[in-house]
C-alpha cells in the first residue's frame, strides 16, 4: 500500500478523505492496518437498509444522514449534505469505524477509555453514566484520554480515539476551555496526542449509587457482560479475543450523581489502579 501523506489515524485504522479533520492524528509509513476511505455522496434517495452482514453495513444514523460501508472496497459513504468537519471527527466517523474493525476481527464498545501505568483502562457505561465527564475531570489532572466514546481492542491493545472530547454539560470546577461541536448540542474538549495503542488493563463498569464503591467483577461475569455489550452482535466474533479481554481485571465503580463525589471517585480509581490482580505483564 502506497504511503498517503494525507492519510489519518483513528481507531486502530487508517482513514483516507479525512485529511481536513483537525482532530485525527496524522498516520505514519504503511503498517498494515486496515484501510478506508470516507466520501460523502448527496445523493438525496437514501439506499436500502443492509445488515451489517459480513460485506456490507447500510444504515440511518441519528441525525437522518444515511452510511453504507462496503468491505470489499474498503470504502464508507455518507449520503446526503456534505457534513462539517466537527461531525466527520465524531460522531460519524465511530460509525464507520466500529463496522470496519468488527470486520477486521477485533471488538468495539461503547466505552471511553484512559491511561494509568501505561495501560488503556475501559469505562463503560449507558449514554448517561458520565463516561465523558469522568474522563474530562481526569484529563484536567493531566491523565491521559485514549479514547472518549468508541473503545477498539483486538483482545491486547487498545487503539486511540480521535483528539477530542464531548461532554453535554460543563463539568463544575475544571477548566478545559470546550468549544461548541455537532449543531451546538456538545461542548468539545481538545486532548491532546497520546499513542496510537497501548496494552488493554482492564474494565470499569459506571453506575450511580448512594455510596462510592469498586466492586471487583468475576471473569465468568465479565465474560457474559462484553459478549452482550460487543457492537454489532450478529458479525462474527473470535472467541479466543473475547476470553482474553474476560480475564483482565474489572471492577463495578458505583458513585453518587453528584459532583461533590468526583474526589471520592478519584479515591477508588486510584486504589482499584494500585493493586490491580490479574494484569498481564
Amino acid at each position: 500500500m502506497p504511503n498517503n501523506d494525507n492519510d489519518r489515524y483513528a481507531y486502530g485504522l487508517r482513514v483516507r478523505g479525512l485529511d481536513h479533520v483537525v482532530e485525527l492524528a496524522p498516520a505514519g509509513p504503511p503498517d498494515g492496518r486496515p484501510t478506508v476511505t470516507i466520501r460523502s455522496d448527496p445523493i438525496e434517495v437514501p439506499p436500502q437498509p443492509v445488515g451489517p452482514d459480513e460485506h456490507r453495513c447500510v444504515r440511518m444514523l441519528a441525525d437522518g444522514r444515511w452510511m453504507s460501508v462496503d468491505r470489499g472496497r474498503a470504502r464508507a459513504t455518507l449520503y446526503g449534505p456534505t457534513p462539517a468537519p466537527d461531525l466527520l471527527a465524531h460522531p460519524y466517523l465511530a460509525a464507520v469505524a466500529t463496522v470496519v474493525n468488527r470486520w477486521s476481527g477485533r471488538e468495539t464498545f461503547h466505552a471511553g477509555a484512559f491511561v494509568s501505568g501505561g495501560r488503556a483502562w475501559a469505562a463503560l457505561g449507558a449514554r448517561t453514566a458520565g463516561k465523558s465527564s469522568l474522563l474530562a475531570v481526569l484529563a484536567a489532572d493531566g491523565v491521559p484520554v485514549l479514547a472518549d466514546d468508541v473503545l477498539v481492542t483486538d483482545g491486547r491493545y487498545a487503539f486511540a480515539g480521535p483528539r477530542c472530547l464531548d461532554l453535554r454539560e460543563p463539568v463544575p470546577g475544571i477548566d478545559l476551555a470546550p468549544l461548541p461541536a455537532r449543531y451546538a448540542t456538545r461542548l468539545r474538549v481538545a486532548l491532546p496526542p497520546v499513542a496510537d495503542r497501548l496494552p488493554l488493563g482492564g474494565w470499569f463498569f459506571l453506575g450511580w449509587g448512594d455510596e462510592p464503591a469498586a466492586v471487583p467483577v468475576a471473569a465468568t461475569d465479565l465474560l457474559a457482560r462484553l459478549a452482550a455489550l460487543r457492537t454489532w452482535p450478529a458479525l462474527t466474533s473470535d472467541p479466543a479475543v473475547l476470553l482474553a479481554l474476560s480475564a483482565l481485571p474489572a471492577w463495578d465503580l458505583v458513585r453518587p450523581k453528584q459532583w461533590a463525589a468526583v474526589d471520592d471517585t478519584r479515591r477508588l480509581l486510584d486504589r482499584a489502579l494500585a493493586t490491580p490482580v490479574g494484569v498481564p505483564s
